[in-house]
């Protein structure tokens, strides 16, 4: 009977898309909606999107989060990268180096899958669209070029936060994809952990 229904809802969305633009438009809104829903209601997932893809030695991805506070709260905890390590055990230490105007540089060492990783990284904030661009400038085993920014929800008390980044290996490592796929993960999680923390805090 399931089965049955769902087939007689899949031809009635056909029929409606042949029927016209404007129907069709109607059926796409519909589960962009649903979609939509998904994405600010229910439990909060700490990963709510996730893709990375490895072409030789880069690294391709994507990642999501939704943070329940405002966007404005979670940019006022991210322009503080030199906290983390105050609001994160994963974060030994994240020091800054420089800054001047709109951009930072840190010396950052966090664990990942139990080991140590350090790096010298550029961040530059963009307040207007609550954007910020991170480039490495000095890493033992990666070096990552990425990109936070924030989405607010439509009724503006939710924030997904969105990483994308090319991360290149520098030295062939002894370990799977899918074991760095996990660390890289684990990173993540790490820092939406901390900012939430922060703003907690």
């Amino acid at each position: 009977m399931h089965k049955q229904t769902h087939r007689v809802l899949v031809v009635a969305l056909l029929v409606g898309c042949l029927g016209g633009l404007t129907g069709c438009d109607a059926i796409m809104g519909y589960f962009r909606a649903r979609s939509a829903a998904v994405e600010w209601e229910g439990e909060i997932k700490e990963i709510a999107f996730e893709r990375m893809e490895k072409d030789g030695k880069v690294f391709d991805i994507e990642l999501h989060s939704r943070i329940d506070h405002p966007a404005d709260a979670v940019w006022a905890a991210m322009k503080f990268p030199e906290r983390l390590a105050d609001n994160s055990e994963q974060y030994k230490l994240s020091k800054l180096l420089k800054e001047e105007g709109n951009v930072k540089e840190l010396e950052v060492h966090v664990l990942a899958l139990d080991n140590l990783q350090a790096f010298k990284m550029r961040m530059e904030f963009d307040d207007a669209n609550k954007k910020m661009t991170l480039s490495t400038l000095e890493a033992a085993i990666a070096n990552i070029d990425a990109t936070y920014e924030l989405v607010p929800s439509p009724d503006g008390q939710k924030t997904l936060y969105v990483y994308k980044a090319t991360q290149t290996d520098k030295v062939a490592l002894p370990i799977s994809t899918d074991v760095q796929r996990s660390a890289i993960r684990e990173s993540f999680v790490n820092q939406v952990r901390a900012v939430k923390a922060q703003i907690k805090g």
